[in-house]
């Protein structure tokens, strides 16, 4: 299937779009079959570890611009694909644990979303 190939082709160094159109178009689909590639791309270096979940985390990696995108991008591509790949049967559990991260997360929004998503679970 093009998006898993899609997917399999991605990592950091690509542009937040990407990331959000694969995970927005697979957790529509709520593709089982995609779980395995999500948590793969997830699992790749400086894929994972973006949520703010203590002051220090969050001073240690705040950008210094007030024009710099890339903590707000990093945490979003997270995010993202954590739910989707929860929302398509999570692999080994990663999908939940990301979003029970940002559930702790300092910044509202974030720990907003991540707590209606784990919310909405479905058996």
């Amino acid at each position: 299937m093009p998006i898993l190939d899609k997917v399999r082709r991605l990592g950091p160094e690509h542009a937040f779009s990407h990331h959000r159109a694969v995970a927005v178009a697979l957790e529509s689909l709520a593709m089982p079959e995609a779980a395995p590639a999500l948590a793969a791309l997830l699992s790749k270096p400086n894929m994972m570890g973006h949520a703010f979940t203590t002051i220090d985390l969050a001073r240690q990696n705040v950008q210094p611009s007030p024009t710099d995108n890339t903590t707000r991008e990093r945490s979003l591509r997270e995010l993202v694909l954590a739910r989707a790949l929860y929302r398509c049967g999570d692999d080994d559990g990663l999908g939940e644990r990301i979003l029970r991260d940002y559930a702790r997360d300092l910044r509202g929004h974030y720990r907003r979303h991540a707590q209606a998503v784990l919310s909405q679970k479905t058996e």
